[in-house]
C-alpha cells in the first residue's frame, strides 16, 4: 500500500489475559479453529485457477494484516501485538480464506541494524525473534483454515534501512526469498507474493522522475536504475540497480519451494497490460498475477477490468492483493468490484486489518483505509462493513467449487457455478474468452520437434506459435528472438490434444548448444462458445 499510516501503538496483552486467551483456544472454545484444524490446507494452481488439496476450485479472499513490515524498524515490536490465534479466529469469522502478511526485508535478513529496539522493546528485538513471530502467525492462520500470503513489502538497497516502499526489488531481495522460501517450503498452505506494488518513477501515474523509467522488460529481468525512496514518499538522490521479478521467482524455486507465487504488475500493481508477455518463467507453472485496485488509479472501473484484467485471468489466476474505496464520500466501489471479481473468478484481499486512532484517520484523509474498530473483528465502515457482509454472503470455505474446472462467467473459477456449460455468454451478452485447462511442452528425443499437449474447457481452434523469450545473436545477425515453429490446431472440449512444432534450424542449434531455453508460446483461439482470445504461455525447453 502506498503511504500507509503506521499503527505504532503496539502493546502486549497483560499476562493474565494472554493466559486466559490461550486457555480458551486450547479448549477449542474458538469454534472456527476446531473446525478448520480437521482438514490440512494446501493450495496449487491448475490452469487459470487455484485448487485445494481436494481438487476444488478456490479463490483467495480476505484481508491484509499490516505491521510486520514497519514495527520492527520503528523499534517497538515485531508487529502490532495482535498477530496471534485470536486474530486468526476473528478473520476466519468473516468467512475469509486468506490473509496477506506484509514483511520487511531488513528485519528478516538482519540487515542494517534491523530489527531495532529504539522504542524500548523488551526483550530486545532479534532476527531470530522476528522470523519466529512470522512462523507463529502463519501457523495460527493455517490452524484457522486460512492461507497465508507472504508479501515482500518494505525493502531498501545497500546500507539504507527498509523503512518504506521502493519502485523495484534490490540486491537483497533474492536472498530474502531464498531464506523465506526455505523456511516455508514444507507448508503447502503458503503463497509467496514476490514484491509489493512495483512502479516506474518515470510513469506520471506513479512517479515524477522521467530520468528513471522501469519498462516491462526491466520489470521482468532487472537492470534499470531507480531512485531510493525514504519512508515511501520522499524520493532521494540515491539510486540503485533494480532486480527483476524473474530473479525472485528463480530464488524461490532454487530454495526447493513449490507453492504458488504471485507477481504484481506495474503502476503499483494496477497495470497488468504487459503482464502476460513478460511474466517470469516458472518451471512449475505455479504463477498468478497480482492486481491492486484503489479509486483514482487508471484501472479503477469496469471497462478497464474487462479490457485489462479479465484477459490475464483467462491465462492465470488473478489475486487482487489490495483494494478499498475512499472514505470521504458514499460510494459503491467495493461492492461493484467484488461483484465483478466474483463473476470473473478473481480473488481479493482488502487493506487493512488494523484499528486506527482518530488522529491517524484524520491525517490519512480520503485514504484512511482500515477495516476494524476493534481487533475482535468488529468492522469499520465503509470498507470493513462492506467486505464482511459480502464475504459472509458467499459459500463457506473460500468459495470452493468441485471438479477443478473452469468456472464463472469469465471461465476462471468464479463464484457460485460449476464447470462452464450452456451458451457461455458473459456479462452484457459477451462471449467469455477461451480457457486452457492444461498446457505442457516437451522436446522430442531427436531434438528437432516440440510436442505441445493442450486441453481447453470448450471446443476451439486456432494457431500456436513459439519463440525464444530472449534475443540471441545467430549467424552474424543482430540479436533477435528465435522462432520455434507455428502450427494450426483444433481442440475438443475437455479432451487432451498433442500437436507438434518443427523447430527451425537456428533454434535446434541454439538449444543443443545452451541445453536449456526459455520460450514463450502465443495461442490465438476462438470457438462457437468463446470470443477470439490471445493466450500466452511460458515454458522452459530442455535439450534431450
Amino acid at each position: 500500500m502506498r503511504g500507509a499510516s503506521r499503527n505504532g501503538r503496539g502493546r502486549r496483552l497483560p499476562a493474565v489475559l494472554a493466559t486466559l486467551v490461550a486457555a480458551l483456544l486450547s479448549c477449542g472454545l474458538v469454534l472456527s479453529s476446531a473446525a478448520s484444524a480437521q482438514a490440512p490446507l494446501s493450495i496449487r494452481i491448475e490452469g487459470n485457477h487455484f485448487v485445494n488439496g481436494e481438487g476444488q476450485t478456490i479463490r483467495l479472499l480476505g484481508v491484509n494484516h499490516p505491521s510486520l513490515e514497519y514495527a520492527c524498524v520503528d523499534g517497538y515490536g515485531y508487529d502490532d501485538e495482535h498477530m496471534d490465534a485470536a486474530d486468526a479466529a476473528a478473520i476466519s469469522s468473516w468467512n475469509a480464506s486468506a490473509v496477506r502478511v506484509p514483511l520487511n526485508e531488513d528485519c528478516w535478513l538482519g540487515l542494517n541494524g534491523q530489527p531495532n529496539s529504539s522504542q524500548g522493546a523488551d526483550p530486545p528485538l532479534t532476527v531470530a525473534g522476528y522470523r519466529q513471530e512470522v512462523e507463529n502467525y502463519v501457523a495460527d492462520l493455517n490452524a484457522h483454515g486460512l492461507y497465508a500470503i507472504l508479501d515482500l513489502h518494505w525493502t531498501a538497497p545497500g546500507a539504507k534501512i527498509a523503512n518504506g516502499q521502493q519502485p523495484m526489488p534490490d540486491e537483497h531481495s533474492a536472498s530474502f526469498w531464498s531464506s523465506v522460501a526455505a523456511t516455508f517450503k514444507g507448508d503447502p498452505a503458503v503463497v509467496f507474493d514476490v514484491f509489493n506494488e512495483p512502479f516506474s518513477p518515470a510513469d506520471p501515474r506513479s512517479g515524477d522522475d522521467p530520468a528513471h523509467p522501469v519498462s516491462w522488460s526491466c520489470w521482468e529481468n532487472g537492470g534499470c536504475t531507480v531512485p531510493y525512496y525514504e519512508e515511501t514518499a520522499t524520493r532521494t538522490g540515491v539510486t540503485y540497480t533494480a532486480v527483476g521479478m524473474q530473479a525472485l521467482v528463480s530464488a524461490i524455486r532454487a530454495a526447493g519451494a513449490t507453492q504458488p507465487v504471485i507477481v504484481g504488475g506495474l503502476d503499483y500493481a494496477n497495470d497488468l497490460t504487459g503482464w502476460v508477455e513478460h511474466a517470469p518463467d516458472d518451471p512449475l507453472n505455479q504463477e498468478a498475477a497480482s492486481f491492486h485496485n484503489y479509486m483514482g488509479k487508471s484501472c479503477d472501473n469496469v471497462g478497464c477490468w474487462n479490457d485489462e484484467v479479465a484477459p490475464v485471468a483467462a491465462n492465470v489466476p488473478v489475486v487482487t492483493g489490495e483494494f478499498d474505496q475512499d472514505v470521504c464520500a458514499p460510494s459503491n466501489f467495493d461492492e461493484e468490484f467484488m461483484a465483478w471479481a466474483d463473476e470473473h473468478g478473481v480473488g481479493y484481499l482488502a487493506w487493512g486489518w488494523w484499528v486506527l486512532t482518530p488522529g491517524e484517520i484524520a491525517a490519512a484523509g480520503c485514504s484512511a483505509y482500515y477495516l476494524l474498530t476493534s481487533y475482535d473483528g468488529t468492522p469499520a465502515p465503509p470498507n470493513g462493513t462492506t467486505l464482511r457482509s459480502h464475504l459472509l454472503s458467499l459459500p463457506p470455505g473460500g468459495d470452493t467449487l468441485p471438479g477443478g474446472g473452469a468456472t464463472g462467467t469469465g471461465g476462471s473459477g468464479g463464484a457460485g457455478s460449476g464447470p462452464s456449460t450452456g451458451s457461455g455468454t458473459g456479462p452484457g451478452g459477451r462471449k467469455p474468452p477461451v480457457t486452457l485447462l492444461g498446457f505442457r511442452v516437451q522436446v522430442e528425443p531427436a531434438g528437432t520437434k516440440l510436442s505441445l499437449t493442450l486441453t481447453a474447457a470448450k471446443s476451439c481452434a486456432g494457431v500456436v506459435a513459439g519463440r525464444s523469450a530472449k534475443a540471441f545473436k545467430v549467424s552474424g545477425h543482430k540479436p533477435r528472438k528465435l522462432a520455434l515453429g507455428t502450427t494450426h490446431l483444433a481442440l475438443a472440449a475437455g479432451k487432451r490434444k498433442t500437436v507438434v512444432l518443427k523447430l527451425p534450424a537456428p533454434a535446434r542449434k541454439l538449444l543443443a548448444t545452451v541445453g536449456s531455453l526459455r520460450a514463450r508460446f502465443t495461442l490465438r483461439l476462438s470457438g462457437a462458445q468463446n470470443a477470439a482470445t490471445i493466450l500466452k504461455r511460458p515454458a522452459t525447453l530442455k535439450a534431450p
